[in-house]
């Protein structure tokens, strides 16, 4: 039987996978290369015939990020960029069907790496639950994300944008309801949906926002932007131009990504600003996003909201920076360089996590001054701005048995859990790394149900946060309620982050 459907730019031809209809490279934007490049995006020319959808095709152009191991070949690195990049994937139920929930993925990878056709990202459990999983791409690094002046500030956002209002457009032809529409993404992904909600150019294009690991501090002003594209610009040998870097071949901007954003991670040359792990960044105050998503959201926020963080974002960081042993006098610029004073050492010292290991302390205070404490500042924002529109938060605690104790609940860690994809990535090699053994599978059915639940019904199934109770879900082999989760590091940085 063929699978087919009607786009706004023509036809695409899918195919049935494990019960689920499968569309995948379907164009939402034009080559944004060429003529086009260093510009918003522009719709897709129209084709004829029917486009063959059953085949993921390229990602943005990229570095590989992780390595050549079989797990991260399997399952992180992408298979092949291309400069039409700009599609969607899309699982749903049956294109037949019609008003069905939508859920739109926004993958992470600090807007240098990843795409939406990741097996780390496959929608299939989702359509089975009778959503509509949508995947996008978007341009990342140098293309995406530097700043070259009005006019190409935030591009890989607005290719965000531009995959919603294809969304808007296209998703009803896949069983979806264009009014139904949840966004959520992890990492970089979560940093995006946080910006989304502060950009004019994406309100009424979703109703609902889950933001999973990412941070609400992540964007710069324009001018400390102006000055990374100049030190990216001397790099490159370019002028800090636009006619300047289209002089410079994609093939090598992308060559330059990884080691520039090496560079940018040394403390010793960024200061603090290098721990939040990408020179790519967000510019607000710009036409695209004018303020910073806890300002905007201080002017009251759109939509419900969920936001959360893993209890040990950073272990993984730690490692890629050659940190497996912390020595005093590198934990104490650490330290220095996030702020902590010796009364805010006592909150995890002396409190509840009992911390004593120097490598664990300098994790955890990472976690909370890059992730953490920012989330819930810009959930706290939102609370008290407008308690009518509703925001939960969560924590997600459960550690993967194959890194230190008490440093287990690492970065994405969660994210099988939320794709309720265990038994997948049990069948790769290597996938140890990623969630041991024995993942609990009641885990991900609480996280993953609590998704399905959010943009069905606009419920999670827990209560939202509040400034008195502070109810946050905490995510682990038990999941439990717990008031206030966060409260003696959250009562220590208040003030300083």
């Amino acid at each position: 039987m063929r699978i087919l459907a009607t786009t706004q730019h023509g036809d695409v031809e899918g195919v049935m996978e494990r019960g689920v209809a499968v569309f995948r490279n379907v164009p939402f934007a034009a080559p944004p290369f060429g003529a086009r490049r260093f510009c918003p995006p522009q719709p897709p020319e129209k084709w004829s015939g029917v486009r063959d959808a059953s085949r993921s095709g390229p990602a943005a152009p990229q570095p590989t990020l992780l390595g050549t191991d079989a797990f991260a070949d399997a399952y992180m690195n992408v298979q092949s960029t291309g400069e039409d990049c700009l599609t969607v994937e899309i699982c749903t139920p049956a294109p037949g069907k019609t008003s069905l929930p939508v859920m739109v993925w926004i993958h992470g990878g600090g807007y240098m790496g990843g795409a939406g056709s990741l097996r780390v990202y496959n929608g299939h459990n989702f359509a089975r639950d009778g959503v509509v999983h949508v995947a996008l791409n978007y341009r990342l690094g140098v293309e995406g994300f530097v700043y070259l002046g009005e006019g190409t500030d935030n591009l890989g956002l607005r290719d965000q944008v531009a995959a919603l209002e294809w969304v808007q457009h296209n998703i009803a032809a896949f069983g979806g309801d264009p009014s139904n529409v949840t966004i959520f993404g992890e990492s970089g992904g979560g940093v995006s949906v946080m910006n989304l909600l502060a950009m004019p150019s994406a309100r009424g294009l979703f109703v609902r926002a889950i933001a999973q690991s990412g941070s609400p501090i992540g964007s710069v002003l324009p001018d400390v932007a102006t000055r990374v594209t100049a030190r990216l610009a001397k790099r490159l040998g370019v002028a800090p131009t636009r006619a300047g870097f289209e002089t410079a071949a994609v093939a090598r901007t992308v060559a330059e990504t990884l080691p520039f954003a090496l560079d940018f991670v040394n403390p010793l040359r960024s200061g603090a600003d290098a721990f939040l792990l990408s020179p790519f960044r967000a510019v607000h105050g710009t036409p695209s996003l004018p303020e910073a998503p806890i300002a905007a959201a201080a002017a009251g926020p759109n939509v419900p909201f969920i936001a959360g963080t893993n209890r040990n974002e950073t272990t993984t960081f730690l490692k890629a920076i050659g940190r497996d042993r912390i020595n005093p006098l590198l934990g104490w610029y650490f330290k220095r360089l996030f702020g902590l004073k010796p009364p805010m050492k006592d909150a995890y010292t002396r409190g509840p996590r009992g911390i004593v290991n120097p490598l664990a302390l300098v994790e955890a205070t990472w976690t909370d001054w890059a992730f953490r404490m920012p989330t819930l500042r810009l959930v706290e924002t939102r609370v008290a701005a407008s308690p009518a529109i509703p925001t939960w938060a969560y924590e997600f605690r459960w550690e993967n048995p194959g890194l230190p104790a008490g440093m287990g609940s690492d970065h994405g860690l969660e994210l099988p859990f939320v794709y309720d994809d265990l038994a997948a990535v049990q069948a790769m090699a290597g996938s140890e790394k990623m969630i041991g053994r024995d993942p609990p599978t009641a885990l991900a059915d609480a996280m993953h149900g609590a998704w399905i639940r959010f943009a069905t019904t606009g419920d999670p199934g827990w209560p939202a946060y509040g400034l008195s109770e502070r109810q946050t879900m905490v995510f682990d082999t038990a999941s439990a309620l717990v008031p206030d989760a966060a409260a003696p590091e959250r009562q220590a940085w208040r003030g300083v982050r």
